[in-house]
């Protein structure tokens, strides 16, 4: 059933499952009532949203299909109350937008001048959620071994990344905000995750993705140089994500909506391009996908839900 419903890109069908599943991921939140800094957070998750919506319509390099968006917008949903934290929001908005820039930044049409752009946006990023500096490294890799096809483009990252920096230190240097220092000090603090019962719903999914990377390896030989390069792009901005998680995360889970997009491309490209044996492979991995983040996102409520069945019952 939802193969045949996503398995073509269609429009009213990608709206209802964002309109769906945002609705869904929104009832965590403990109050209606959102200050001016929580409203600016989910502005800016609904951009981000709107953003992945159109790139899921007009870049054919991920799939041709709605499961970027399924995926995508599933993948956030229980993370959506967390995300009302506007720097974490706007970090979101900017990694998706450097992710997507850097998915066809080897075409032909793309200028090397955006390597400072990335840098530029990649520097606001970490300003605004300091330990995304593991995945400004990643980026700054990626660059790198692209300076034996053009030299200037690691030169112009990193300057772009600087320029934010610099001004930020300056500023801060000039009007004695201390609080700055103490910020970033405090946001760079190791603090390992925390395991709560609710993450074992994740494991059919981390099966999932290590069978999608394992699919990968298999096929990389089939691709051509620029898109191997793009996807181990992809798959290591994933595990550095992964790695600032179990890092940082400590109880705040709201790190993990950072892995959306690749989480989006490497499970769209694995279920369009795979070709089980068995044909009902496909809707289960959609169904366990489904199932796992619904209950993850409503886990909390699960034993209110049993109480309120009870009393009833009685």
């Amino acid at each position: 059933m939802l193969v045949n419903l996503l398995d073509k890109r269609n429009f009213f069908i990608q709206i209802f499952i964002i309109v769906l599943f945002f609705v869904l991921g929104a009832t965590n939140f403990n109050s209606i009532n959102l200050s001016d800094l929580e409203k600016i957070g989910v502005f800016l998750i609904l951009l981000t949203i709107g953003f992945v919506g159109y790139i899921d319509r007009t870049n054919d390099l991920i799939s041709t299909t709605s499961y970027p968006t399924f995926f995508y917008i599933l993948w956030i949903m229980p993370f959506i109350a967390g995300l009302s934290d506007y720097r974490i929001a706007g970090s979101l908005l900017l990694i998706t937008y450097i992710t997507a820039q850097l998915l066809y930044f080897e075409s032909e049409k793309n200028d090397v001048y955006n390597a400072f752009d990335i840098g530029l946006f990649l520097s606001f990023a970490v300003l605004l959620s300091p330990p995304l500096i593991i995945l400004a490294g990643v980026v700054f890799f990626y660059f790198l071994t692209l300076r034996s096809v053009e030299p200037k483009i690691p030169i112009l990252g990193i300057l772009g990344f600087l320029v934010p920096i610099l001004i930020v230190a300056q500023i801060s240097f000039l009007l004695d905000y201390h609080f700055l220092l103490d910020f970033y000090r405090e946001q760079l603090m190791l603090t390992m995750i925390h395991f709560e019962l609710k993450q074992l719903f994740l494991i059919p999914i981390i099966v999932i993705l290590i069978l999608s990377i394992i699919s990968h390896v298999k096929n990389l030989n089939k691709l051509t140089a620029q898109k191997k390069r793009v996807f181990l792009l992809v798959h290591f901005m994933f595990y550095a994500i992964v790695l600032t998680y179990i890092l940082f995360g400590g109880n705040n889970d709201t790190y993990l909506a950072f892995l959306g997009f690749s989480i989006m491309i490497m499970l769209s490209r694995y279920i369009s391009e795979s070709k089980p044996k068995i044909e009902w492979v496909k809707e289960a991995i959609l169904w366990i996908f489904l199932i796992c983040l619904l209950f993850y996102n409503f886990y909390d409520r699960i034993p209110r839900f049993f109480s309120l069945i009870t009393e009833v019952s009685f």
